[in-house]
């Protein structure tokens, strides 16, 4: 499905079990990388028009990462993407894992248009060190409750 979306290239990093049988279900236009480090991932993050996230993690630290480049996420939507994607500010979502739901996706998002520093200014609000910043706020408040 992903190769009928007019022919984008798809670059898809990290391991896992089904590789093999994805690779030979791809087109030319999908790249599988494997594993790679901090840096390629950053590179890669800064050249993508989006960063397409299609799994259900309780967090997920990547559709992050591609924000914190000032690029949009296409996330399935479920788990921690519901707490990180701003639908239409941040990225869409697509409802069903399917390849048919991802490609609809993808075609629907060319039209899309994002500004990359409220992206980034979004991913911004999920550093440790606001985490932090926060925690210890609302532990000093529940603190202050105690006396």
């Amino acid at each position: 499905h992903f190769n009928k979306v007019g022919r984008l290239p798809l670059k898809i990093f990290g391991e896992g079990r089904d590789r093999a049988n994805l690779e030979a279900l791809a087109g030319p236009t999908i790249e599988f990388l494997g594993w790679v480090d901090e840096a390629q991932r950053r590179a890669l993050f800064a050249r993508c028009r989006a960063f397409l996230f299609p799994g259900a993690e309780d967090f997920g630290i990547t559709p992050l990462e591609a924000m914190a480049a000032g690029r949009p996420v296409l996330a399935y939507a479920a788990g921690g993407a519901l707490e990180t994607v701003i639908e239409g500010v941040t990225g869409r979502f697509f409802r069903q894992q399917t390849a048919a739901a991802i490609a609809a996706a993808v075609a629907a998002s060319r039209g899309d248009i994002y500004e990359p520093l409220t992206i980034r200014r979004h991913a911004e609000g999920f550093r440790r060190e606001v985490f932090l910043e926060r925690m210890h706020a609302a532990i000093g408040a529940m603190l202050e409750d105690q006396r």
